[in-house]
């Protein structure tokens, strides 16, 4: 399953570079990528996809500044 969310509010590679590493260590995940337009692409197992998005929407406003996550896929 695909999942696509658009990350908005990033001010430095640092800050998505952990986020992607973090979300490509969660169970489930087959790949992740993180752009810097701020879609974010996450392939992942069916059954793990809602757990999957969940730790997005979690994960992404501890990051440095005003970040924030819209799933549009």
């Amino acid at each position: 399953m695909r999942l696509i969310f658009f990350v908005t509010g990033l001010t430095c590679q640092e800050c998505g570079d952990k986020l992607e590493r973090h979300i490509q260590r969660q169970p489930g995940v087959n790949a992740a990528c993180l752009m810097t337009t701020g879609k974010f692409v996450i392939e992942c197992d069916d059954d793990k996809a809602e757990a999957i998005a969940q730790e997005v929407m979690t994960s992404v406003p501890k990051a440095q500044g005003d970040v924030r996550a819209k799933r549009i896929q």
